[in-house]
């Protein structure tokens, strides 16, 4: 991984028709203006089908693709619908309760028309590698949606032959999501071809884990820390931390690392090496969890009061160490996975949103980055970094913008004549002394000094501070490449809202203005 920047984009906010953003037109505008601005790597969330609360990290699969990205247009390319079938009402906004029924019905509609005996199709089907998620969400829908350990007739457990003659009797119904599957693959072969061709990194994230009411739970039980009945004792979350003071209790079915030893962590090797057929970088979420995870009564009320288990640790990537791996290492940080991490030797993260805090020292701070990291202004789960900004106290701002001004003047990022409030120090002198006066200076002043200034400024001088750090890979959400405010949050964690995963981008912004500027910044810290 050579020292690159990109943006951090969710499939859902991309521009479209079809109130979602999806894999068509819009996705393909956005791999032009990354390479227009040049930018080589985008970066998406998981792409797995959603459920409750829309959260990509919750899923009925670890492996299968959310059929709402499907673009429709492509299908009507196919002959398998009418343009004119396609209605949307327009949405700033994803409003999932008006899409979801409307997608399905659509993609239900392009189903009743497509030949089950393409030679394509045939072989996908043969291969079997959604199968499973398929006679999941066959049966889900046979029992009302329910959760499956609801399901009548005995179907609660998994039976594989009585759910063979089940899925015979409802091989419609099966052969439809399979459908799903392939015209996703489909499409997102051609957009990664297609980034490829343009110089554009596809970057993906995995969740670390599974969601309870989904195909691995029911037909891999043995994969999990289950009793008798197969149903969880304890379950997945993290204790209180930046994000929520009360933890996150995720609820989540952890994983039985002693019985997955002894194949050799088959199923979790074979997951990574999948996830990176189809994506050139691969996050690991929660990596932490891997060395030790946090496991919590299952009928806890909150995550206060968890307790620590040994995970596998870098025995889990033998021979898997040259492959390109983000360890997502935020939060709980201990000597153990200090340990593993240098063993694996994969890039953490650093969160210049966490740095804001007056120590000069922090580690989220771009002057104090290493070479082996990926940085971010923030993440999904963080508030849009101008956002940020605009919450803050009068303290709190004046200590924020001290600290922004100062890492831009030590990583010599130039700044507007609004924020260079420094500029006329150190004249005369050698560069490194101008700079060192310029700091000693921004650090005498007094709190009100830096009051006042324009927090879309101070973003951006944010940006370029993290693009000229050290940093091998440094990642700007798109809300942080536009300033936006707190509106253009994306999710705010162990909150469910509709607010949540549904921000979008606005076309007209991919401006050839925007990516000129853009280009311009990375040249200047020699990213480009």
């Amino acid at each position: 991984m050579t020292r690159e920047a990109g943006v951090l984009l969710a499939i859902s906010s991309l521009p479209s028709r079809e109130g979602i953003g999806t894999l068509g037109e819009g996705a393909y505008d956005f791999v032009r203006f990354l390479s227009r601005a040049g930018y080589r790597v985008w970066q998406v969330l998981p792409l797995t089908p959603t459920r409750e609360g829309n959260s990509p990290y919750s899923s009925v699969s670890a492996t299968a693709l959310n059929p709402l990205f499907i673009d429709l247009y492509d299908l009507a390319e196919r002959g398998l619908l009418y343009e004119k079938e396609i209605t949307f009402t327009p949405s700033a906004k994803v409003d999932y309760a008006a899409i979801i029924p409307e997608k399905d019905r659509l993609l239900r509609l392009a189903f009743s028309r497509f030949d089950l005996s393409d030679d394509g199709f045939c072989a996908f089907v043969e291969k079997g590698e959604y199968a499973e998620y398929a006679a999941f969400s066959t049966l889900s829908e046979a029992f009302g949606g329910k959760p499956f350990t609801e399901w009548e007739e005995g179907y609660d457990v998994c039976d594989r032959e009585r759910i063979a003659n089940f899925l015979g009797d409802h091989l419609h119904e099966y052969m439809y999501h399979l459908f799903t599957q392939y015209i996703f693959d489909l499409q997102w072969k051609k957009l990664k071809a297609f980034a490829g061709e343009h110089g554009v990194k596809l970057f993906g994230d995995m969740p670390i884990y599974v969601a309870m009411n989904s195909a691995e739970a029911y037909f891999h039980p043995e994969l999990f820390l289950f009793d008798e009945a197969r149903r969880p004792v304890k379950v997945a979350g993290v204790p209180p931390d930046y994000f929520n003071s009360e933890g996150q209790l995720w609820g989540n079915p952890l994983y039985d690392w002693e019985e997955m030893k002894k194949d050799g962590f088959s199923w979790w090797r074979d997951r990574i090496r999948r996830e990176l057929t189809r994506f050139d970088i691969l996050r690991i979420d929660h990596f932490r969890g891997l060395d030790r995870f946090y496991a919590i009564d299952v009928d806890a009320e909150d995550a206060k009061h968890g307790v620590w288990m040994a995970g596998p640790g870098a025995e889990l990537f033998h021979g898997m160490l040259d492959l390109p791996i983000v360890a997502e290492d935020l939060g709980y940080i201990d000597e153990s996975l200090k340990k593993m991490l240098d063993a694996v030797g994969f890039p953490g993260m650093k969160v210049y949103e966490f740095g804001l805090n007056g120590d000069p020292w922090c580690e989220h701070k771009p002057a104090n980055y290493k070479e082996n990291v990926v940085a971010y202004t923030g993440t999904h789960d963080n508030m849009p970094f101008r956002g940020a900004l605009d919450e803050l106290d009068e303290s709190g701002i004046a200590t924020a913008t001290r600290d922004i001004l100062v890492q831009a003047t030590v990583l010599d990022v130039p700044l507007p004549a609004h924020l260079d409030i420094a500029r006329k120090v150190g004249t005369g002198e050698s560069a490194d002394k101008a700079k060192q006066s310029k700091v000693d200076y921004l650090e005498s002043l007094p709190p009100s000094a830096f009051l006042g200034k324009r927090t879309d400024m101070l973003t951006k001088a944010a940006a370029r501070s993290l693009l000229a750090s050290k940093a091998r890979l440094a990642m700007i959400p798109m809300q942080d490449i536009l300033a936006l405010g707190a509106d253009a949050r994306m999710n705010t964690p162990a909150l469910v809202s509709e607010d949540n995963w549904a921000w979008r981008l606005d076309k007209a912004a991919l401006t050839d203005t925007l990516a000129a500027e853009l280009k311009r910044d990375l040249k200047k810290a020699k990213r480009a």
